[in-house]
């Protein structure tokens, strides 16, 4: 048991702990998001600055994995089974995307067309690009709203092209982000670019929601026929054939 114990302490300190300065720089780096302290949920609910509980942390999981693989196999076989399925269940949960950055990111793209129009109305106003990132955030607002301010505060204290750089490949910001690092390096009009992104944008959003829409009656068709299929054995077929056994005398 004290070896058992040993394994597993060694096992939660090594998934919970940090992964070297190079992943602690990244956090440091990385831009805020949900989970980060003075950030709000997209629900408006402000986050939690300690970060995610403990109890559903990747390194929680993999230690109760360790540990019921452990207590019903036994023996040498099951520490080891344990040890590695408990890192592999914690690696897994870790990959996952939390809840509240996708519905983040979903609340992103639903105002990003808006966005860009507004960005397109600022830009061909003679705006400059902090003054607009700032005025379509106030217009905008939500999580969207916070991530341009963020935006627009970087670009004021540091250099554009470094700004652009880091969001061409971001999920939400990167049709933004090329093309106003297009327009600051070549000088051309991000006019027609960026309204061809919103157009993209809500056909995208229209047929997602159609296809949303088609996949209700296959997601249906399984409980209705649950529900159906034994009220008509009971109702339909049962009555019926106990009159025909009553009339034969079975």
């Amino acid at each position: 048991m004290m070896l058992l114990a040993t394994v597993l302490a060694a096992l939660g300190a090594a998934l919970a702990g940090e992964r070297g300065p190079e992943r602690r720089l990244q956090r440091a780096c990385a831009p805020p998001g949900p989970g980060s302290p003075g950030v709000s949920w997209p629900d408006g609910k402000p986050a939690d600055p300690r970060g995610r509980s403990w109890l559903t942390a990747p390194w929680f999981a993999g230690l109760l994995a360790a540990t019921a693989v452990i207590l019903v196999v036994g023996g040498l076989l099951g520490l080891v089974v344990g040890c590695a399925g408990g890192l592999t269940v914690a690696r897994w949960i870790a990959r996952l995307e939390p809840a509240a950055v996708r519905r983040r990111r979903t609340a992103e793209l639903a105002d990003l067309p808006l966005s860009l129009d507004l960005v397109v109305a600022a830009v061909d106003a003679g705006r400059p690009t902090t003054t607009t990132l700032a005025l379509v955030a106030d217009a905008v607002g939500g999580a969207l709203g916070e991530r341009l301010e963020a935006v627009a505060v970087r670009i004021e204290v540091g250099d554009p092209a470094t700004v652009w750089r880091e969001l061409a490949d971001d999920p939400v910001l990167a049709p933004l982000a090329r093309a106003l690092a297009r327009a600051a390096r070549s000088g051309t009009s991000v006019h027609r670019s960026l309204l061809r992104s919103a157009d993209d944008l809500r056909s995208s959003a229209r047929a997602e929601a159609l296809e949303r829409a088609r996949s209700v009656g296959v997601r249906t068709a399984a409980p209705l026929g649950a529900c159906f299929l034994p009220a008509f054995l009971l109702v339909g077929v049962v009555p019926t054939v106990a009159a025909t056994f009553a009339e034969l005398g079975l």
